[in-house]
Formats: C-alpha cells, sequence, structure tokens
C-alpha cells in the first residue's frame, strides 16, 4: 500500500498524520478527496496490525473517510 514502505515514503505517512482541519479547508476539493482517500487507506492499512475492537474501530474510521470522500466527489459533480 502506498505510503506503508520505507524510504522516502515514510514521510508521506508522517503528513498523513497531521491533520489540520484550516489546511483541509484551504485544499482543492479534488485534493480533499485524494486526501481523505488518503486517510481511509491508512486507517484500513492500520486495522490489519490491531487487536479485534481496535480492527472495528479503524475500519469504521475509514469508512467514515471513504464516506466523506464521496459525498465531496458527489456535490463536486
Amino acid at each position: 500500500m502506498a505510503g506503508h514502505s520505507g524510504g522516502g515514503q515514510a514521510m508521506e505517512q508522517i503528513a498523513l498524520m497531521d491533520f489540520r482541519g484550516d489546511e483541509f479547508l484551504r485544499l482543492s476539493t479534488e485534493d480533499r478527496i485524494r486526501q481523505c482517500r488518503a486517510f481511509a487507506e491508512d486507517a484500513r492499512y492500520q486495522a490489519t496490525f490491531a487487536d479485534r475492537d481496535l480492527r472495528i474501530e479503524y475500519i469504521a474510521v475509514a469508512q467514515h473517510w471513504s464516506d466523506l470522500a464521496d459525498e465531496l466527489q458527489k456535490q463536486a459533480s
């Protein structure tokens, strides 16, 4: 998965952890959608290593990010 291997992509993963709502709102709609999908992917990835209870929560968070991306996409159409 993107952003989860070593090397230069480690910086990308760190950047994903630094969510700032004010900066997010300054992004273009296309970039917000892309960022939401990246957050969802990261949450799904984290779920693969979590215990059962946390896995359920990571999957729920991933679904929320995906839903937000879908809604942004729908409104942009």
